[in-house]
């Protein structure tokens, strides 16, 4: 799980953290731990899990994508109302 939260942190500070690239850096964390249990079909002792994938990677992906929007967020400064007159 911290393997593809810290995966998916750095996809998504490669864009610069830009809102829009935030789907693109879990979609990639997500791609990889795919192809990481296809390589394990290969691996004597280990095997491929659909669970792995759908649960903990995702799980950390997502985890680490909300915590840095919360705290990008909480730092940006607040926009002032615009004028209506």
């Amino acid at each position: 799980m911290c393997g593809y939260a810290l995966l998916a942190w750095s996809y998504w500070r490669a864009t610069q953290f830009q809102p829009n690239r935030r789907r693109l850096a879990w979609f990639l964390a997500i791609l990889y731990a795919i192809t990481d249990e296809y390589h394990q079909s290969f691996v004597t002792g280990r095997f491929p899990s659909a669970v792995d994938v759908l649960v903990y990677d995702n799980l950390g992906a997502l985890l680490s994508l909300w915590i840095t929007h919360l705290t990008i967020k909480q730092k940006r400064p607040a926009q002032p109302a615009p004028d209506r007159y």
